[in-house]
């Protein structure tokens, strides 16, 4: 799946293109969305502990608990990871360490606000980030 060919210094692989493309899509999602729920906090909780959602059998409730500073955080998370991404697809390698780093703070801040709360794990987070991270180490030594 993410082969590495030969390719001259300072050329970005195509599957390495890909996992950027995958990454900036989702960390201007994120980024966006997080920002959205954090600036219109009250409409959220308000639009979450409507009927519609109980007749539907949904229940949200827990969502709204969430306080308001995780979606600031992790859109601020989310700014940092796509900064991340955006230097490897310079072929930066500080980029990687950007990205890890701002991945594995979302998880924790999730954990404390979100999963802690819950009695949860968070194992779909932590699989799709450890699947990201691993897939960018491959092309660590790729970067300047």
């Amino acid at each position: 799946m993410f082969d590495q060919q030969p390719v001259p210094v300072n050329q970005r692989p195509r599957s390495l293109s890909f996992l950027c493309i995958l990454s900036f899509i989702g960390s201007g999602m994120g980024t966006v969305s997080n920002l959205f729920v954090y600036l219109f906090h009250q409409v959220f909780v308000e639009t979450l502990s409507d009927e519609v959602y109980k007749k539907m059998g949904l229940d949200l409730e827990f969502f709204a608990q969430i306080k308001k500073e995780f979606f600031l955080i992790v859109a601020l998370l989310q700014v940092v990871s796509f900064t991340g991404v955006l230097h490897m697809w310079q072929m930066r390698r500080s980029g990687f360490h950007l990205y890890a780093i701002s991945q594995l703070m979302v998880l924790i801040v999730s954990s404390v606000y979100i999963y802690n709360p819950l009695h949860t794990f968070p194992m779909v987070d932590l699989l799709f980030a450890a699947i990201f991270i691993l897939a960018y180490l491959r092309y660590r030594n790729l970067m300047e």
